[in-house]
């Protein structure tokens, strides 16, 4: 394929990253780009194994309700069409053992669900429907060398390139689009080729959280040897206890089993290390129920120093015709299950500032990068605030607390310690949880005095 050839007068946008965000980016930009040409460095083969590109691709992945409801409407049926083909639906209260801060969570039929299953399962289901998307094209394998820009640097122009033409030699070509949109994830070369263009870097947010987690695949018990819940989650309690584990139901009736801890507990690789680590968790579920249990992997670590956030909004030579997305703007602790949620409402947040911005600009898009921004921006403080203020509990944490942190921290602690018993503040809090509701909507009067109450049995 020679992706530098498009009718004359067409206009084009280039994702850069097969990431979720860049595939779900791919399939907005089909809505308003007559071309859409989406550039990954990986092979990306038509089965469900983990990529070179996706280093966390074998660790536990869920997908938040609201997350799960934008996948549906940018790929519609695609999450009946992963649950038929295994994918586990878990009710975030009735199918879960949550515990946390020294307390279980109630259980209840909340309508509150995660979906769980392999990171590669889903991103295959998700690839196949991009490839079946009218207007966008996929250049595979092909490493992206910087951006270009116009003679006066206020817009980016395409990329420049290097991948294999049809007959196996190796081509460096610049693509020529009207916007770029950068989703290559949490090594984004953004602010590099910004700087090598004499543009100003984005500054940067980083929490320090040295986080490691190790991930196990399980072939599930006989269901009369299975607890009375799909799904396990222990986290222990700050600012002592660093360690979390999880169990996640799959496809294929298989377990992935998750433990992590921050801050130097870290958990080994070996099978032994793996299942004593377990055994320090604040419940020994996990070591109960896996150390019968037949593994089907080996032990695979991730580490995740930071969280990571880059500040485009704040620039003031963003040029037109970039945007940046997904984990390339900005990463949470991955123990929250935020990221793919996060990266699917940043894919449609730019569709619907597409939509306004060339309404209001009569098809143009200048103003649009910075716009995108700045929106996007406020769409992570949400997230950012709540994973950060979790993390903040620990005091080995490095990092600036905002203004008034400590009422933040005794209110959730409170919040927490209530969702034991308060079916009605548990249900909120799930819902703020997986983003369907503002956190700010706990703090309000019907909800605030059950917190300060200490919650009612229920």
């Amino acid at each position: 394929m020679n992706a530098s050839i498009t009718p004359a007068g067409t206009r084009r946008a280039i994702v850069l990253g097969a990431s979720m965000a860049g595939l779900a980016a791919a399939r907005v930009l089909a809505s308003h780009f007559d071309d859409v040409l989406l550039i990954e460095r990986d092979d990306l083969p038509d089965s469900a194994v983990p990529r070179k590109g996706v280093p966390q691709g074998r660790q536990l992945h869920g997908l938040l309700q609201r997350g799960a409801r934008t996948f549906d409407s940018l790929f519609p049926g695609i999450i009946q069409s992963l649950k038929d083909k295994g994918a586990v639906e878990v009710d975030f209260s009735n199918d879960l053992r949550w515990y946390h801060f020294g307390v279980d969570k109630v259980r209840f039929p909340s309508g509150v669900c995660v979906l769980m299953m392999t990171r590669p399962f889903f991103e295959q289901e998700v690839r196949r429907r991009i490839r079946d998307t009218p207007k966008v094209r996929v250049l595979s394998q092909c490493d992206v060398l910087g951006l270009v820009s116009s003679e006066d640097r206020r817009r980016i122009t395409g990329v420049k390139v290097r991948h294999r033409d049809a007959s196996g030699a190796l081509v460096t070509e610049v693509l020529t689009a009207d916007l770029v949109a950068d989703a290559c994830g949490r090594g984004s070369l953004t602010p590099k080729w910004l700087a090598e263009l004499g543009l100003s870097k984005p500054e940067e947010s980083r929490v320090r959280v040295d986080l490691v987690y190790a991930t196990r695949i399980y072939k599930q018990p006989d269901p009369a040897h299975r607890p009375d819940y799909k799904s396990l989650y222990a986290i222990g309690m700050p600012p002592e206890g660093k360690r979390i584990g999880i169990i996640g139901p799959i496809e294929g009736d298989r377990w992935v089993t998750l433990t992590a801890g921050m801050l130097g507990d870290h958990p080994p690789s070996d099978p032994e290390g793996y299942l004593q680590y377990a055994k320090g968790l604040p419940v020994d579920d996990m070591y109960r129920l896996l150390r019968h249990a037949e593994p089907l992997s080996d032990v695979v670590l991730h580490k995740f120093p930071s969280y990571q956030r880059r500040h485009y909004e704040r620039l003031r030579d963003l040029p037109e015709g970039l945007v940046v997305l997904g984990d390339a703007h900005c990463s949470f602790n991955p123990i929250y299950g935020q990221g793919m949620t996060t990266a699917v409402l940043s894919a449609q947040l730019l569709g619907t500032s597409l939509s306004a911005h060339q309404e209001r600009n009569e098809g143009s898009l200048d103003g649009l990068s910075r716009s995108y921004q700045e929106s996007l921006a406020s769409l992570v403080d949400i997230p950012w605030l709540m994973a950060t203020g979790e993390d903040f509990r620990y005091p080995e944490v490095e990092a600036e607390r905002p203004i008034g942190y400590p009422i933040l921290e005794w209110l959730m602690g409170r919040l927490h310690e209530s969702v034991a018993h308060d079916r009605v503040l548990a249900k909120q809090f799930l819902l703020a949880m997986h983003m369907m509701e503002p956190p700010t909507s706990l703090f309000s009067p019907r909800f605030l005095w059950r917190i300060l109450a200490g919650g009612i049995a229920s």
